[in-house]
């Protein structure tokens, strides 16, 4: 009979993905004998101006867009949904066909894949981090570079492929926004504050801002800042996560080498078992 290990045995641990998102990921946590807790920090709203993607259509069919970069699921997922509501979806695949498609991290892949798009890279590292390297590597200067995401990314990887002398432009596809739910945040800091949840994963710099955002409506900086200290494993999947509760003077405790879900669990075991 095969045993099944238990390494998250009895620990509450809470997820930041959004809403219809998480549940993949709590079901790994039960097969490692944790709880998981769903606290989505992020909503996610389509955008109504459909415009930014038909331009960029428009830019894919003339053969002029050298790399597009898809950063999530959720960029993939919302710019066919844009493409589609426009009666664009097939002029969208047949434009992709003539770039060079880059898909940061599996799941990103997988989602190219299911809408019939060839992905030509991903990257070893499932960040910008990994994809900054890749493209140094590759000389981009010159070259035309589209990276359909959200409204609120960070300014970092545009700053950067500008810098190295690239026709750099976001296609907006999507919002993330704040939860709105009281009852969802009060319940949260609730749990918080009795001790009822062990650890906290961030998959984004996003979900991190957004979480002390929710939580300081409740108290003070100061006293949150405390109360993870105190009571809570933080876990960042990824530096640019890591950063971002930094800035916030937040103290990480675990950062997985692969960027990966299931990589940040393992870390998280492996650091509760030394602790």
């Amino acid at each position: 009979m095969v045993q099944t290990t238990t390494p998250l045995k009895g620990k509450t641990v809470a997820l930041t993905r959004p809403t219809g998102q998480a549940e993949e990921a709590g079901k790994l946590i039960e097969a490692k004998g944790g709880i998981p807790y769903y606290i989505p920090a992020i909503e996610i709203k389509p955008l109504s101006n459909s415009e930014p993607v038909t331009r960029f259509i428009t830019e894919l069919q003339a053969g002029t867009v050298d790399y597009v970069i898809l950063m999530s699921t959720n960029g993939v997922k919302h710019l066919f949904e844009v493409a589609q509501s426009v009666n664009q979806a097939n002029a969208l695949r047949c434009g992709l066909a003539r770039s060079f498609v880059i898909g940061v991290g599996p799941r990103t892949a997988q989602e190219l894949e299911a809408y019939g798009i060839h992905v030509d890279l991903v990257p070893e590292k499932y960040s910008s981090e990994g994809l900054l390297e890749v493209l140094k590597a590759k000389d981009v200067a010159g070259k035309v570079i589209r990276i359909p995401r959200t409204t609120s990314a960070a300014p970092t990887l545009n700053n950067q492929l500008t810098a190295m002398g690239a026709d750099v432009q976001e296609i907006h596809v999507y919002e993330s926004g704040l939860p709105v739910d009281e009852n969802l945040k009060n319940r949260f800091y609730d749990n918080l504050t009795g001790g009822q949840i062990d650890a906290i994963l961030f998959g984004s710099g996003l979900s991190a801002k957004n979480i002390f955002k929710m939580l300081t409506e409740k108290t003070s900086i100061e006293h949150l800042r405390k109360l993870l200290a105190e009571k809570v494993t933080v876990v960042a999947i990824g530096p640019t996560t890591a950063q971002a509760l930094e800035e916030l003077c937040i103290k990480v405790d675990v950062v997985p080498k692969d960027y990966l879900f299931e990589e940040a669990l393992a870390a998280l075991a492996k650091h509760w078992a030394k602790n």
